[in-house]
């Protein structure tokens, strides 16, 4: 297949988007955050979860849009990801592929918050096409939102039935930190070779030639890692090998208009000149969200903190 001929559906994503709410720091939310932080602290040692927030909180940069994350911010907050454990969250590995019916119930309401940029309609699927558009079935996906604001977002992905996916997606002039709680997945990641981070996507129909840093199985307990916004596989599918969770913060979050809209992409066999991708990089073009992806909301039982502090 010429890359001339690519033939890719690109509708608007802005049509998935566009119920998101922005998120911001109202007044006194700040305050009572840390005097609940203060609270937990005079009652015993602070639940890691909620230690995690603190550190992330103290530690990123006050203004990470302009200026990002790096891996200073990571040394400084990965011994507090790797702390947390799933029992931390009140979060279990499931039995079997079946959740239990209360987060059935739940996860019937759409996703909300900053993941649901993530957002798809389950329907029916044909076979993948490629290592990097995988079928990702109806309800297997769901996420619980830890923590939002306009600095770090925090959430936990749960991957609830073995061959889940979450597309190849990338997070333009983000830092994203994450720590595998529980299962195992498969990581395919790549960066682009023409290190143009103003660009994160790609022209349309137009095959852009990736690098790939990562495509290995990561099985739990695992240390947290980070991609940041040119390096490190900012641009990635993970697949479910078993029920799987993945701890992520997000700095800053997903924003619409801000230049941090999510860009979804498929692997494609030949570039523009009709040429195959050199050893250990890929041709990939965008692609709208795919209509088989979904992602649900999933309930929180465990500490209330940051922005969730007051509900």
């Amino acid at each position: 297949m010429h890359a001339a001929v690519v033939a890719v559906a690109r509708a608007p994503r802005i049509s998935r988007l566009a119920s998101i709410a922005a998120v911001s720091i109202r007044g006194g939310e700040r305050a009572r955050a840390r005097a609940t932080l203060t609270r937990a602290a005079s009652s015993g040692p602070m639940a890691p979860i909620v230690e995690l927030y603190a550190r992330v909180d103290e530690k990123l940069p006050a203004d990470p849009a302009s200026t990002p994350a790096d891996e200073s911010h990571f040394r400084a907050i990965a011994p507090y990801m790797n702390a947390v454990e799933p029992r931390h969250l009140a979060m279990e590995p499931p039995s079997t592929s079946r959740r239990s019916s209360e987060d059935s119930e739940d996860s019937a309401r759409p996703a909300q918050g900053f993941f649901s940029q993530l957002l798809g309609r389950a329907k029916s699927s044909s076979s993948s096409r490629s290592p990097s558009r995988s079928r990702s079935r109806a309800s297997g996906i769901d996420c619980v939102n830890l923590h939002d604001s306009h600095r770090f977002s925090m959430c936990v992905f749960r991957f609830n039935d073995e061959g889940t996916v979450i597309p190849l997606h990338n997070h333009p002039h983000m830092t994203v930190m994450s720590k595998l709680l529980y299962g195992s997945l498969r990581v395919r990641a790549f960066d682009w070779a023409d290190d143009d981070d103003d660009n994160p996507g790609t022209a349309p129909n137009v095959p852009r030639l990736a690098r790939m840093v990562r495509d290995e199985r990561v099985a739990a307990p695992a240390k947290a890692f980070a991609l940041y916004p040119r390096t490190n596989g900012n641009i990635h599918v993970f697949t479910a090998v078993e029920p799987s969770a993945v701890l992520d913060i997000l700095s800053p979050p997903y924003a619409i208009g801000c230049g941090r809209d999510c860009h979804y992409f498929e692997e494609v066999p030949f570039g523009v000149d009709g040429g195959r991708a050199p050893p250990g990089h890929a041709w990939l073009v965008e692609v709208d969200c795919p209509d088989d992806f979904e992602v649900e909301r999933g309930e929180y039982h465990g500490p209330r903190f940051g922005s969730r502090s007051g509900r």
